[in-house]
């Protein structure tokens, strides 16, 4: 067994994973945890990679989120303003007033 060094980290959406493996499933064998991971992204994931970047940079850019906290958001299928509530309580320090939970609700589901 060979260990690899990572080179390079960073944090990427749900959809950007599943178009990696995706990709990578088109020219080689995948693993059986790689295709596990592909199988649970082709149910999960509700957004393409393009507009799954660009909510993430609206999250970082309009509330001034860690991009982390910005991709949870992103790869999560939130139903409702008490949801995300819920979600921020766990992912940022801060309060949110009814109204910016109202904003980014409408941003997460395009109203």
């Amino acid at each position: 067994m060979s260990v690899k060094k990572i080179r390079k980290s960073e944090e990427i959406t749900n959809a950007k994973a599943l178009e990696i493996l995706r990709e990578l499933a088109s020219s080689t064998q995948l693993s059986d945890d790689q295709r596990k991971t592909l199988d649970y992204l082709e149910k999960v994931v509700k957004r393409d990679k393009e507009a799954a970047e660009t909510l993430v940079k609206q999250l970082i850019e309009k509330f001034g989120f860690a991009r982390i906290t910005a991709i949870q958001i992103a790869n999560l299928a939130i139903e409702s303003i008490d949801e995300l509530k819920i979600i921020l309580s766990y992912l940022e320090k801060r309060e949110y007033t009814d109204s910016e939970l109202k904003e980014i609700f409408k941003i997460l589901t395009g109203q």
